[in-house]
Formats: structure tokens, C-alpha cells, sequence
């Protein structure tokens, strides 16, 4: 006979906040010296780094009201997954060579700056920089590909479960990439909690009660950490810690399921607790761009909610 699962106590925060904080013990706990001339890790060690530290900022920017703010940086989480991923896809050693030295282009942009606005100052710059900046065509496109492009290159892994074709990321790209770039331009859009009405309301600057966005900021955070891990113990070689893959897979579900409407525990209208089952809406979510290898949900007998291992 089932179990009524309980209502979670525990925020979302806590729960990303305590899923980032593990993430970032295992690896430092693997002690990893990078090999000289090893491109691949250390642009995957460096890019994962950065994804769990730009993780914990948004915490603390959450924690402290900035919801919004918090949103337009997971936009950062984005970009370092779809990176990652497309270097450990494939030609990995290839790929992290060319953009490891994509600073030799970032020199000599910078170098025509310089020249144009403090002429006094400018550095000659040595021929091998010149000869490396020479080969990459834009000053913003490292693998000259667009991010689109990138997202939507098919993996070499992973598998649709729906098509049986190889999995790519256009979800991640369409929907969270596009929206979390709102907050950082920013388009008409992203002002909307700073409006006031015309001819009627007296304006100050203020963050208005239109939509929370915190829900979206900790799924976007977890989503972020999670599916780079991913892609991050994939170019080192390595298999993912059962443990974090574990509980990177429960955490996604839980978010998805228990928080946002797409299933789980919930509460009425009237306040009572209720579950509701999972929609076509939670597949997609869960599916779609947040792939996670061997993502199994820890299962618990007494109902409870079941994402702090033991001791963690």
C-alpha cells in the first residue's frame, strides 16, 4: 500500500544551496592536477569552477531580495553548460585548445582599444599573439559558431527518449537562454517590476510585486550545476560520482514536480495537501534540456522528502 508523500519543509534555496555546496566538495576533495599543455582540463576544470561559484552568487542574491537580478545571471549558467558541452561532445582536446587561446584575439581587441583611447599606453603585442588572433574571425565567437549552433549540435552521447535520435539542447537555447537574456540587455520586458502608472502612480525606484521570479532562479541554478557536471566529468574522462548524479537527478524532480505545479505534493485553494500527478508539461521540463546520465530519484519508504543523503 502506498505512502502519502509529506509536504517539504525545506526551501528551494536550501535545497540548491546544500545540492552547489556538495558538488563543490567532491571535486575538490578529487585533488585533480591538470597535465601541462592539457587544454581540456583545464578549461573544464576552470569552466566548472566558475559555474559553481557564479551558482553561489545568485544564492546569496536571492537570499537577499533580487530575484530578478538573480534570473538575468543564471544566463551565465547557460552559457557555461552550452560551452562545456559542445567542447566534451566531441574533438575535445581540439576544441578546448581553441578556446583556451581564443586570448590571444581578447589581446588584440583589447590592444585597438587601447591605441584609440590611451595611445601612451599601448604594448606591443609578440608575433605568435598576432598569428593566433589572426585565426579567429569574430571577437565574440571563440568557436565560430554561434551559441545556437553550439546547443543545437547533436550529442554524441545522449539519446532523445522520445525520437531515439541524438540529443541536442534546443530547449535550453529556445526557452531558458532567450528569457534569461531579458534581464541582462535589457529589453522593454525586463523593466516590467519597475513601471509605475502613468498619470496616476508618484515613481521611486523600486522592484514591484509582479511575478516572483526566485522559483525560476533556484530551477535555472540547479539545471545549471547539474547538467554541467555533466558535461565537466565527461571531458575529464571520468564517470560522474554516483552520489552527486544521484541527487542531481532527484533534485531536478523535485524541483520541477513538488515546487512548480508539474506534480507532487501541493496545496489547494482551500489550503488542503494534495498530489497532484505528473503533466506532459513535467516531461518536458524534465526531459528536454535538463538530460541528466543516470539521474536515478533516491526513493524513501516513509514519504518524506528524500534529498539530503544521509551525513551531507
Amino acid at each position: 500500500m502506498g505512502t502519502q508523500p509529506r509536504e517539504c519543509k525545506r526551501s528551494d534555496i536550501e535545497h540548491v544551496r546544500r545540492f552547489v555546496a556538495y558538488a563543490k566538495s567532491v571535486v575538490n576533495e578529487t585533488r585533480y592536477y591538470p597535465p601541462a599543455h592539457g587544454y581540456r582540463y583545464m578549461v573544464a576544470l576552470a569552466l566548472y569552477s566558475k559555474c559553481i561559484t557564479v551558482a553561489e552568487a545568485i544564492l546569496v542574491l536571492l537570499d537577499a531580495g533580487f530575484g530578478d537580478e538573480a534570473f538575468g545571471m543564471t544566463r551565465t549558467l547557460v552559457d557555461i553548460f552550452i560551452t562545456l558541452r559542445y567542447i566534451a561532445n566531441k574533438d575535445a582536446d581540439e576544441r578546448a585548445k581553441r578556446y583556451a587561446e581564443f586570448a590571444a584575439k581578447s589581446s588584440a581587441v583589447w590592444n585597438e582599444v587601447t591605441e584609440l583611447y590611451w595611445p601612451h599606453r599601448v604594448q606591443i603585442l609578440d608575433e605568435h599573439t598576432k598569428r593566433l588572433a589572426a585565426t579567429y574571425k569574430s571577437p565574440h565567437q571563440w568557436s565560430g559558431e554561434t551559441a545556437k549552433t553550439m546547443a543545437l549540435e547533436p550529442d554524441t552521447v545522449d539519446v532523445d527518449p522520445d525520437t531515439g535520435e541524438p540529443a541536442n539542447h534546443s530547449v535550453a537555447y529556445s526557452i531558458t537562454y532567450r528569457w534569461t537574456s531579458h534581464n541582462v540587455h535589457p529589453p522593454i520586458g525586463a523593466l516590467r517590476k519597475h513601471m509605475v502608472q502613468a498619470a496616476r502612480d508618484h515613481f521611486i525606484v523600486h522592484s514591484g510585486r509582479v511575478q516572483d521570479m526566485a522559483h525560476l532562479v533556484v530551477f535555472n541554478t540547479a539545471s545549471g550545476v547539474a547538467n554541467t557536471m555533466i558535461s565537466f566529468y565527461r571531458c575529464m574522462g571520468d564517470p560522474q560520482p554516483q552520489h552527486l548524479s544521484d541527487w542531481a537527478g532527484a533534485l531536478m524532480r523535485h524541483l520541477a514536480r513538488r515546487h512548480r505545479g508539474l506534480g507532487g505534493v501541493q496545496k489547494d485553494s482551500k489550503g488542503k495537501t494534495k498530489v497532484k500527478p505528473k503533466s506532459e508539461q513535467s516531461d518536458l521540463w524534465l526531459k528536454r534540456p535538463f538530460l541528466l546520465t543516470k539521474g536515478k530519484i533516491p526513493r524513501s519508504g516513509n514519504g518524506r522528502c528524500f534529498l539530503f543523503p544521509k551525513g551531507k
